[in-house]
């Protein structure tokens, strides 16, 4: 199977565990033969907050398509395994799912892996490729671990050792955002699933989620959301800290 990320073609491998950063356009040009394929969509933030071994995080987040180095037949029965059992919503049964992921990106790191693609490093210039992952994985890092108490941007840059000014610029030329677009990203995630999940009021929603005032979250979830938080919440929308599904070849 040929996936194309931002154009560049990438020659996925069937009975591998393939992981990339959904932040670049990517989708299947050319299909040979007939099959499934497991999809699993991970939160950034959940992502990061795993504090994963730091060569498969910098890897990931520098748009590298990554992949397991041969078929292991466990995986077949951990993914089939995840979509009969996706709809088991249950807190219980969210946080089992992850740890069985979070434990096979693990053994990935462990075991290595084999590059695919590099396409966004070598889009990037050379002073941001490797030094600006580590500084970016750390503000990540301190955002996920911190979105929920009053921190600013000030607080995220000295996580990383850096200047504001000089913070603000490699998360931006990396992510694409600003460092309070993500900090803002992960609260309204995190709002989200309380919206979902619990019957908490609007307003504890909002301070559990880091919001400094009541007008703050409906006006960033507004934004975001095109919805009040009230609807959203009538209306049942969900986003999972993941979503698994099969799709067909």
């Amino acid at each position: 199977m040929i996936y194309s990320f931002s154009g560049s073609p990438a020659q996925l491998t069937g009975d591998r565990v393939t992981v990339f950063w959904g932040a670049a356009p990517h989708r299947v040009t050319d299909v040979e033969g007939v099959g499934l394929i497991t999809n699993i969509y991970l939160s950034l933030g959940q992502f990061v907050r795993w504090g994963l071994p730091t060569e498969l995080v910098e890897a990931v987040l520098s748009g590298a398509v990554i992949a397991s180095l041969e078929e292991d037949p466990a995986d077949n029965l951990l993914f089939n395994r995840l979509i009969a059992e996706k709809e088991n919503k249950s807190a219980a049964w969210r946080r089992m799912h992850l740890s069985e992921i979070e434990a096979r990106l693990r053994r990935l790191a462990l075991e290595g892996w084999s590059t695919l693609l590099t396409a966004r490093a070598a889009a990037l210039p050379m002073e941001l490729s490797a030094r600006a992952m580590i500084h970016v994985e750390a503000m990540l890092r301190f955002i996920a671990n911190n979105f929920n108490i009053p921190i600013t941007v000030e607080d995220i840059a000295a996580a990383s050792n850096l200047s504001v000014a000089r913070a603000s610029y490699l998360f931006r030329q990396v992510m694409g955002i600003s460092v309070k677009q993500q900090l803002t990203r992960a609260r309204l995630s995190h709002a989200r699933m309380l919206l979902t999940e619990t019957d908490a009021k609007v307003a504890n929603i909002a301070l559990d989620s880091g919001f400094a005032s009541l007008s703050a979250f409906y006006e960033g979830f507004a934004k975001a959301s095109n919805m009040s938080p009230t609807q959203y919440r009538k209306n049942g929308k969900r986003k999972n800290l993941f979503v698994a599904e099969h799709a067909k070849l």
